[in-house]
């Protein structure tokens, strides 16, 4: 069984996407998009930071240190924060197969950031309960994080559905500003849910009262949106977020806005609703972020045009499924996971083998 941080030593006859091609088109991409505001680009980073392993097991010829070198290039420009939920710091969330808690795992991947890309990260501490802001859990994350900038940002009742609220001093008002300084700001964190798209909404709405245009965007590799939503690449995708709900889908607003078919995931589509609806309220007409019609048109990913053999990574992303549902198969049988995880893995699967029959049907 391939662990999840593993990768597949493919042979160069067996290179089907160009990773370099894809470095310099997502590094072009994120450049365009910081120069449509004088201020700063909040991008917040989709998926794994500095490895992706999973993109070079369906992408054969994908980098999994893309991301670390794209922004190696552009640290000079760059600011990060790191986020925290400060949930999942009580409930002790394990992240990975290490015999490590929460805390030391973030502090473990804050350190490997600082390292690889010679930036300090701020710390972005989420979701603490007003009362909760001196506690003995907010010592701890002190403690942990000395040496660090670390900054405090609250619950917000109505949130984020309450706009007026959301928008006051009792809202984003509420929390510590994070002075970032450069007009790059990657925003990334420990794990889903983890505050990354409210911390850099909150920056923003701080930032335009002082008069500064910033904006935002998001960073993705997957579901690859100009691709089938069925395609297998995308199905893969699926099949790596069976354990935590995620699904793929034809992003609504994108064929309302252009008639054109473009594939999200569920999160996403849901997000971009707060971000729209949150950007028209307080953000001035000619804000980049207000033009977003869809959450395609607000992500960055590039990775869909890189692909130079789509037949082997629709084989490569197919193994992938099988490598899933046997990983699924043992969480399972050490009665740690759910069945339906097999049984979904198995209909991906399925979808996978019809994707390609139709194909075949097709060309003949």
């Amino acid at each position: 069984m391939i662990n999840s941080s593993d990768i597949i030593e493919y042979t160069a006859e067996q290179i089907w996407f160009d990773g370099a091609k894809y470095i310099e088109l997502q590094a072009e991409a994120i450049r365009e998009r910081m120069n449509k505001f004088s201020g700063r680009l909040y991008l917040e980073i989709g998926g794994k930071f500095l490895y992706d392993p999973h993109a070079a097991r369906v992408l054969p010829g994908f980098d999994p240190e893309s991301k670390r070198k794209i922004f190696k290039n552009l640290a000079s420009e760059a600011d990060i924060i790191f986020c925290i939920n400060y949930k999942d710091i009580v409930s002790d969330r394990q992240l990975s197969n290490e015999d490590i808690d929460y805390l030391t795992y973030c502090k473990k991947m804050v350190s490997k950031i600082e390292w690889s890309l010679g930036i300090k990260p701020y710390i972005a501490v989420n979701m603490i309960p007003i009362e909760e802001k001196n506690s003995a859990n907010m010592l701890r994350v002190l403690s942990t994080f000395a040496g660090y900038e670390l900054f405090k940002r609250y619950m917000m009742d109505g949130y984020p559905h309450e706009t007026e609220k959301v928008l006051s001093k009792d809202g984003y008002g509420k929390d510590e500003y994070i002075p970032v300084t450069n007009k790059l700001v990657i925003v990334t964190g420990a794990a889903s849910n983890s505050g990354k798209m409210s911390t850099c909404l909150g920056q923003i709405y701080h930032e335009y009262t002082h008069g500064v245009d910033s904006g935002y965007a998001k960073y993705e590799t997957f579901p690859i949106w100009n691709l089938p939503l069925e395609h297998p690449i995308n199905l893969a995708y699926e099949a790596a977020t069976i354990d935590i709900g995620d699904y793929n889908m034809y992003d609504p607003f994108h064929e309302k806005a252009y008639g054109e078919k473009s594939v999200n995931y569920n999160r996403d589509v849901e997000a971009f609703e707060i971000v729209k609806k949150l950007a028209n309220s307080f953000l001035p007409e000619k804000n980049f972020t207000r033009s977003y019609q869809s959450p395609t048109d607000m992500g960055i990913n590039k990775a869909g045009f890189a692909i130079t053999n789509d037949e082997q990574c629709r084989k490569a992303s197919t193994e992938e499924i099988l490598r899933r549902k046997e990983r699924y198969s043992q969480v399972v049988e050490r009665w740690e996971g759910d069945k339906k995880w097999l049984e979904m893995s198995d209909k991906l699967y399925e979808k996978a083998q019809e994707f390609e029959k139709n194909r075949i049907e097709k060309e003949e």
